[in-house]
């Protein structure tokens, strides 16, 4: 069966050249270095805190579990508001707050579908379908570690040109299926004097898919995980191979107990595993698994559109490198031919 790629929107501008590598070392109590298949650069300390930065102006914007909601029902192509409603199982006032939010950034536009009585509908502008292959590589998540996932996405599928999500992850550049231990980074240290100051922040409660009634429990536990701005910088932060409690706390933010807390969510959703190291001031370790690791494809995607759209958002001071190809990393979209398409091409090709 042959597949057809996506291509994301590329992002406006380019990143300047990388920082020449370093030797990197494992974090200790005075500095935090971090290591990933290839060493990095010295300041990992400050890269890493440039990093969850760039990634937190980002999940501001987007990683709200109900603006979520209501892009993936409007990609499904839901745009009144009591469909919307439906689709999402919000409450009229919540409903009516995040489209609010979602047109103040750009990502949906209101358009009149009656005059007497007024009515609006609610549209995706550009930005908002570049959110697409974001979209998309949490379905393809899903489907690779959930069962129930992809029932009802169908539409999404068709609209984007096919039937199925492919389930590996690629490199738009070469098409080689790509995971994240086959990318390096390399520190850009332009962008690390850029780095704005930390500020204090706050964020909502999570609340689980289980605690509402959605039609899209299909997409469920990544709902739950890229709809916690938390979660997806703690994502972050193992993936840069932060291991220890105090580690994760000390570049977050985090309360003890909002820490705790989350560590424990990712690990009953199996995303990390505890690992207990004798002799570890920190405490014991936090590693991410395969199903963990497999979450890559949606943080760079998520960068990937905030880059291009977000223009006043710090930039990340890392490139990601693709290791096979030499490339910047972008992740690839396959969508796979739905059959009624594949039978159309061969009653054509017989025709002929």
């Amino acid at each position: 069966m042959c597949a057809q790629s996506y291509t994301p929107i590329p992002p406006r501008t380019s990143l300047p050249a990388p920082y020449p590598n370093r030797l990197a070392i494992y974090p200790s109590p005075a500095r935090i270095w971090f290591v990933t298949r290839s060493t990095i650069d010295p300041a990992a300390a400050i890269a890493i805190e440039g990093i969850i930065t760039a990634v937190r102006q980002g999940a501001d914007v987007i990683c709200d579990r109900w603006a979520l909601s209501l892009i993936v029902a409007a990609f499904l192509g839901h745009r009144r508001f009591s469909d919307l409603r439906e689709r999402t199982g919000l409450a009229s006032r919540l409903a009516t707050m995040r489209l609010r939010t979602l047109l103040d950034q750009g990502l949906l536009i209101q358009l009149p579908y009656s005059i007497r009585p007024p009515r609006h509908e609610y549209q995706l502008t550009n930005m908002g379908r570049a959110f697409g292959p974001v979209i998309v590589q949490m379905i393809r998540w899903e489907q690779n570690w959930n069962s129930h996932a992809g029932d009802g996405l169908s539409g999404l599928a068709e609209i984007m040109g096919g039937g199925a999500i492919a389930p590996e992850l690629r490199c738009q550049a070469c098409g080689a299926v790509t995971g994240a231990r086959d990318i390096r980074l390399k520190v850009i240290q332009a962008q690390l004097k850029q780095k704005p100051v930390k500020q204090a922040l706050h964020r909502r409660s999570i609340i689980t898919s289980d605690h509402i009634s959605s039609s899209l429990g299909m997409l469920g536990e990544s709902l739950d995980l890229f709809g916690d701005k938390w979660g997806v910088e703690l994502l972050v932060c193992a993936f840069t191979r932060i291991r220890r409690f105090n580690d994760f706390r000390a570049l977050t933010g985090i309360s003890a107990n909002i820490l705790s807390d989350r560590l424990a969510r990712m690990i009953d959703a199996g995303i990390l595993r505890r690992t207990d190291e004798p002799g570890n001031p920190g405490g014991p370790g936090y590693r991410l698994t395969g199903k963990g690791l497999d979450t890559y494809g949606v943080l760079v995607a998520l960068q990937d559109w905030s880059d291009a759209w977000l223009s006043q958002r710090y930039r990340s001071p890392v490139q990601l490198i693709h290791t096979a190809c030499g490339q910047t990393f972008h992740p690839a979209t396959h969508i796979l031919p739905a059959p009624r398409i594949q039978a159309a091409k061969r009653a054509k090709m017989a025709s002929e």
